[in-house]
């Protein structure tokens, strides 16, 4: 199952929220670590709250430049240790066979994203630094950056648990089509070949429903205070449909146990 190539469409961008979105985002991620009184004091002055802002969208897109070429770092390393870089086959092969036509990078092209994300990172880094020479003295910045950081956490849940996904997927990929090249090595019967498909296209079907069904299950934890949802932002086709079936089914059903239902339903499929 394949989602958008760019998973930047995972990240949330602190510096396009309102100003009202920002502060009451940032007062979720509070906790017991600053009082929230006093936090809305701060953010009440206008040097301060631009300060913060700034520092929360530098601190998130270093994260993410750290996450990316983890990322990557992995990738190379797979390949280095047990030689997973790329494969493909033909569109045909690959419908015939219910398999993914293409899997992984070129090991030229891992080593580029590899610098790439090393760079962006050192000048986020550089970022970072430069506007940390700027801070108020009246804050306390230990506090304000572990508010940050929780905060940073919670919201690139989804981003680090694509991030998995893919790693798991590049394997699967790989080892499928070792499969079906020494499946086919053998020199099996046409017979052989039919039954063969018609299994791998069963379980192919069933592991997407099955991944989807997870993903929309963490999905759900992120968003289990909306009274609406949109799964514009996930690829989930199978579930999608469900749900918005179920949605024109029931019209005056919550969004909640519609989202119930559509799990249900799915499972016995």
């Amino acid at each position: 199952m394949e989602t958008s190539s760019d998973p930047t469409y995972l990240l949330l961008d602190y510096s396009k929220l309102s100003d009202n979105q920002f502060t009451q985002t940032l007062l979720t991620s509070t906790s017991t670590i600053i009082n929230q009184d006093h936090l809305i004091q701060v953010l009440n002055q206008k040097d301060i709250f631009i300060f913060i802002r700034t520092l929360t969208q530098l601190l998130n897109r270093l994260n993410y430049s750290k996450l990316q070429h983890e990322q990557w770092s992995y990738y190379y390393n797979l390949g280095m240790t047990e030689g997973i870089w790329n494969g493909r086959v033909s569109k045909k092969m690959a419908d015939a066979n219910s398999m993914c036509y293409t899997y992984g990078r070129s090991k030229h092209l891992i080593k580029q994203r590899l610098d790439k994300h090393k760079l962006q990172y050192e000048k986020a880094q550089q970022a970072l630094d430069e506007h940390m020479k700027n801070t108020p003295s009246i804050m306390d910045m230990n506090n304000i950056i572990n508010m940050i950081h929780n905060l940073i956490e919670k919201d690139q849940y989804q981003l680090r648990l694509e991030l998995e996904r893919r790693k798991t997927i590049l394997r699967l990929n790989a080892e499928e089509h070792r499969l079906i090249e020494t499946f086919y090595e053998l020199k099996p019967r046409q017979t052989e070949i039919k039954s063969a498909k018609i299994i791998w296209k069963a379980i192919h079907e069933q592991q997407n429903i099955i991944d989807e069904i997870a993903i929309f299950k963490k999905w759900l934890e992120l968003h289990t205070q909306a009274s609406s949802y949109t799964l514009q932002d996930v690829q989930l086709p199978k579930i999608n449909h469900i749900f918005v079936s179920l949605s024109f089914q029931g019209p005056t059903s919550s969004a909640e146990h519609v989202a119930e239902q559509t799990i249900a339903k799915a499972e016995q499929m």
